[in-house]
């Protein structure tokens, strides 16, 4: 095992630095990188600023919601858009798009209005920016290069989802939130400029060019294969729930957390970077490498299971974590001169469980509808199934942050973890039958 394992370093190592010493593909990296960081920081600083602005957990979710309904309505158009046009400038006009959308929260904006309006600016330009990144990556490496360059691309995004929660938080501490909006645009320029020096695609190499009427023909084909997909395929059906919901699950507690940093750890809203949001992003980091390394072979269904009563058991934890720290064997173990253990040092271990069962769900769940959906339709359907996503999202993230305004974070939290165990019991019987 050991024998095989050190076998599969080496040719990955041996694969790994001819594509990192490749300038075009390097280049890509580092624009990819910046980018994220930019907009992972940017979602987390929206979401601080938007309840710094009205401590409410529903202003949030309309914040949340702004940033959904252009992947609802956009997200399949970007992805012909992407077909059309040449994807390297789309990355360049992206980038600069959304940094000078952004420079007007760099001044004192209290309006919230304002807020919203920017968010929903910064998210049409995503769903034009996202379907043109990763199509890009056949063009700059050999066929042979393609499953560790996807791997690369995928371990940036991780990673950089990461660096953006982590650092989200203490810079706004630091140098408040105007300072935190402009590094941000400075970081969304760099990724620009890198861009500009991404090899441009050969003519001839955009794919097919639709035409009006065939787009059109394509979307309601394209819906009607997904809906054939879903209804008459039991485990694509599950998968599809599943995907979303694990979205879903995310959204909710991006929407709910800062409400909870100040009612039940008692903190300020820009720790959450390092309390919840940080650890949580390293649990899914340390969930996909432990599928790919551990559980490949192991039943998908069967992870997505486990992932499910994972997720829920951690957030009916969340609402009773000061409850656990008063159990006489914590109080026990706190006598202890090595030992302390507070609400704030046992969330972000919860934070890390939650993040991992996130992971156990979505990771599998996508890979069982990549398997199945056929490679010809691939790219499409899947952004028709990211903007279906898009929109069974929008019900749930409204309907909690409402429900936590009026009855409190713990309450929903609570609901939640009892919705989630009570699905993965359906699923118990549903895959057992």
């Amino acid at each position: 095992m050991k024998y095989l394992l050190l076998i599969s370093l080496t040719s990955f190592r041996r694969s790994l630095k001819p594509l990192l010493l490749s300038r075009p593909f390097s280049i890509f990296i580092l624009s990819v990188l910046f980018t994220q960081i930019a907009f992972n920081m940017m979602y987390i600083a929206l979401i601080f600023r938007v309840f710094s602005i009205t401590s409410s957990s529903f202003a949030v979710s309309m914040l949340i919601l702004t940033v959904l309904l252009p992947q609802v309505v956009l997200s399949f158009v970007g992805g012909i858009v992407a077909d059309l046009q040449n994807k390297k400038y789309i990355l360049i006009i992206g980038n600069i798009l959304r940094a000078i959308i952004i420079l007007p929260l760099i001044g004192q904006v209290d309006s919230i209005m304002l807020v919203y309006l920017i968010a929903l600016g910064i998210s049409i330009v995503t769903q034009f920016y996202v379907p043109a990144e990763a199509p890009l990556i056949p063009y700059l490496v050999e066929k042979k290069d393609l499953l560790v360059a996807n791997s690369i691309f995928g371990v940036c995004l991780f990673g950089s989802t990461l660096i953006g929660y982590v650092l989200a938080g203490p810079i706004i501490q630091a140098y408040t939130h105007l300072g935190a909006f402009l590094l941000i645009a400075i970081l969304y320029s760099i990724a620009a400029i890198f861009g500009l020096f991404i090899p441009r695609q050969r003519k001839g190499e955009d794919g097919e060019v639709y035409s009006e009427a065939v787009v059109r023909r394509s979307l309601r084909e394209e819906i009607y294969n997904l809906y054939k997909l879903l209804r008459y395929t039991k485990i694509a059906g599950s998968s599809f729930f599943l995907l979303a919901f694990s979205q879903i699950v995310i959204l909710i507690l991006a929407n709910l957390v800062p409400s909870y940093a100040e009612t039940v750890l008692k903190v300020k809203v820009e720790q959450l970077s390092l309390l919840i949001f940080a650890p949580a992003a390293f649990g899914m980091i340390v969930s996909a490498f432990c599928i790919a390394l551990l559980f490949k072979t192991y039943d998908k269904n069967k992870l997505m299971t486990i992932g499910v009563f994972m997720s829920g058991i951690t957030l009916i934890c969340f609402p009773g974590i000061s409850k656990i720290v008063d159990l006489t064997i914590v109080q026990s173990l706190n006598t202890l001169r090595f030992i302390d253990i507070s609400a704030t040092s046992l969330v972000p271990i919860f934070a890390a469980i939650a993040g991992f069962a996130n992971a156990l769900i979505f990771v599998p769940s996508q890979t069982v509808i990549q398997e199945i959906v056929p490679e010809s339709s691939r790219a499409k359907l899947f952004g028709l199934l990211y903007a279906l996503i898009g929109a069974v999202s929008l019900i749930p993230v409204i309907i909690t942050g409402g429900i936590a305004d009026v009855f409190g974070v713990k309450y929903v939290l609570l609901l939640l973890g009892c919705i989630i165990i009570g699905i993965g019991c359906v699923r118990v019987k549903f895959n057992h039958d």
